[in-house]
């Protein structure tokens, strides 16, 4: 047998040796046996000897290995750490020699190139005081901007290039030479010194104003399905809500195809600007089940709102009953109930629907916003005036969107189901007036808008159609070299 092999064996007849000696044994087992308190000595011989070696907390003197002058002190500082803590840079200086020529006044830089960006809440005027620039030529930089665009309409964030000339004398502000920024994504402004004094020149940008069109398959979620598709948080928002309102949410199967139309701008630099929702359909096996176009016609003021062509023909031309949040469920109607507070019975002027907080609340009717407040019991509180002693009141609201003296359309939002007041649960209490009476809601009929007409009509077809001609990723294409 060789060395290695019989050493092997060694090993093994110790390893087997070692765990018949069972030292380190399972405290949680066999407590309070002969074993277990072995196995507690174990335990307890080792927390000794651990302890044993604890190390002291003697302080420990440093010294320096030879003693210095003052000189070498003092050089040997200055290349520590030591100075930073006191505000002072390391490293040894050298000092001035008979070759140094003291000088009466530092020499003037002739120009001064720097950056201002404008922040939120502040003006165009300030700003360029504080980058050093003379009043008058303040005044007539702003002169000349406010001739071709307000410089209210400057959005926060722009940067400005400015360049300051030589000043004329001591003390004197240093003259504007040079300011250029980016006015608008489609415009570039440029205010400099000429012969003539400070001119504005202008360069226009080309921008391409195709909408992006977005489509995607849906999955388990319409809104993570769009979010996969790159769709902005902002155009998503409105869609749903869109669809929402038209539509109801729990229809949308996989395997359905979203289709949405944002308004979208794309300059010749690269830089993008989303907005609004133009668009939001959902189609089931290639086919639309719903249309929705973003429609201002000739009779209406305010905020575009969503229409289809069903709706635009029978919400428009026919009394009919508009709810004022979709998808809820009735759970109190109008008349004598069981208050679920109170404790007793006392006549219900409204009606009571059941949905998810923070859904959206439609006026019901084009109206006038008399009322938006805290009412008592009824918590956020608004009340419309339709015309022909017709009003409606909302109760319980989370918040509400309008103001006293405004003026909204039929199915624009009002507010957002909360619980406030006197509730049990995120709901909406929803009643109607008649001569200032308080009537059954479920029994109202409301004339929406003054009918349409062809002409009207035929406009929103061609929009749509003209809408639905835009291709995917097309708005992408333009400036891309696609």
């Amino acid at each position: 047998m060789s060395a290695a092999a019989a050493e092997q064996g060694l090993w093994l007849r110790f390893l087997t040796h070692y765990r018949k000696l069972d030292i380190a044994h399972d405290l949680a087992e066999d407590i309070g046996t002969p074993r277990w308190w072995r196995g507690m000595g174990v335990l307890a011989t080792g927390i000794a000897c651990a302890l044993s070696f604890w190390p002291g907390h003697a302080g420990l003197e440093a010294a320096m290995a030879t003693h210095m002058d003052a000189a070498s002190a003092d050089e040997w500082r200055s290349q520590t750490l030591r100075p930073l803590a006191l505000g002072a840079e390391m490293g040894q200086r050298m000092a001035p020699t008979r070759a140094v020529t003291p000088i009466a006044a530092v020499p003037e830089r002739p120009s001064i190139s720097l950056v201002a960006t404008l922040a939120q809440g502040d003006s165009l005027g300030r700003m360029l005081e504080r980058a050093g620039v003379g009043a008058a030529d303040g005044a007539r930089a702003l002169s000349l901007i406010a001739s071709t665009m307000p410089t209210g309409d400057i959005q926060p964030g722009t940067r400005f290039d400015i360049t300051l000339g030589k000043a004329e004398s001591a003390g004197q502000p240093r003259p504007l030479d040079k300011l250029d920024f980016r006015a608008r994504m489609d415009l570039d402004l440029a205010v400099s010194r000429g012969a003539a004094g400070l001119t504005l020149g202008s360069h226009a940008i080309a921008v391409d104003t195709t909408p992006l069109r977005i489509r995607g398959k849906v999955g388990p979620s319409l809104y993570h399905a769009a979010r996969a598709a790159g769709a902005p948080m902002k155009a998503i928002e409105q869609y749903l809500h869109a669809i929402d309102a038209h539509f109801s949410l729990d229809e949308v199967a996989p395997g359905d195809t979203f289709d949405m139309i944002v308004a979208y701008k794309r300059s010749a630099r690269g830089e993008t600007e989303v907005g609004d929702l133009l668009y939001a359909g959902i189609e089931h096996d290639g086919k639309p089940r719903t249309q929705l176009l973003r429609w201002s016609g000739p009779h209406d003021s305010g905020d575009a709102q969503f229409f289809d062509a069903q709706s635009m023909t029978e919400q428009r031309t026919s009394n009919a009953l508009i709810m004022p949040v979709a998808g809820a469920r009735i759970t109190s109607s109008f008349g004598m109930r069981y208050h679920p507070i109170l404790g007793f019975s006392r006549m219900h002027s409204g009606t009571d629907l059941a949905v998810a907080w923070g859904s959206p609340i439609y006026a019901v009717a084009d109206a006038l916003v008399t009322y938006a407040g805290w009412r008592g019991g009824y918590g956020n509180y608004v009340k419309l005036e339709h015309g022909g002693a017709l009003a409606t009141g909302y109760g319980h609201m989370s918040r509400f969107v309008v103001s006293p003296g405004m003026r909204v359309q039929a199915g624009q939002v009002i507010g957002y189901v909360g619980s406030t007041g006197m509730s049990t649960g995120a709901h909406l209490h929803y009643e109607v007036f008649r001569d200032g009476a308080s009537v059954d809601p479920m029994s109202m009929h409301f004339t929406v808008r003054a009918g349409v007409d062809k002409t009207e009509m035929d406009a929103f077809k061609a929009k749509l159609a003209r809408v639905l001609t835009v291709k995917a990723g097309a708005a992408l294409q333009r400036f891309s070299g696609g």
